[in-house]
């Protein structure tokens, strides 16, 4: 008469061992990149100058962004006084945690201006973000980079 067997044949755990090596490594493949969170606020900030070039343009008002330590925002030239905007795309965005926006000459503060034209006056702002850095640069037409 023949005993069972107790326990897991040799191809039995390799089989499982593969199936979990393959789990593993197509959840690691989904996790997002650590510098994914840093690029994707760098874009942002980018598109949203652009978006405010274009407001200017299309608008035909001045759009100015101001831009500090703790993140930035948009107002628009209406009857000569600049009007805060609130509303989407142009609210107020403050900086993820761990950013951080180095302005020209040591500057608190940077008044970046779009006139009704969309040209404005170059300026370069570097945000960083531990060993990461990204130049954002707006030239003399009103042309946004993200480098």
């Amino acid at each position: 008469m023949a005993r069972a067997q107790a326990g897991f044949t040799l191809i039995e755990l390799l089989v499982v061992l593969v199936v979990i090596g393959l789990a593993t490594t197509a959840v690691a493949l989904t996790l997002p990149d650590g510098d994914a969170g840093f690029h994707r606020e760098v874009d942002s900030f980018g598109l949203r100058l652009g978006h405010a070039r274009d407001e200017a343009i299309l608008g035909g008002r001045a759009m100015q962004v101001v831009i500090d330590a703790r993140g930035y925002s948009f107002s628009r030239r209406d009857f000569g006084h600049w009007r805060a905007l609130v509303d989407a795309p142009f609210g107020v965005r403050r900086w993820d945690d761990g950013m951080r926006v180095v302005l020209p000459g040591r500057q608190d503060r940077l008044h970046l201006r779009f006139d009704a034209t969309g040209t404005a006056e170059p300026q370069r702002v570097l945000l960083v973000r531990g060993e990461q850095q990204a130049e954002v640069t707006v030239d003399a037409a009103g042309t946004v980079r993200v480098q």
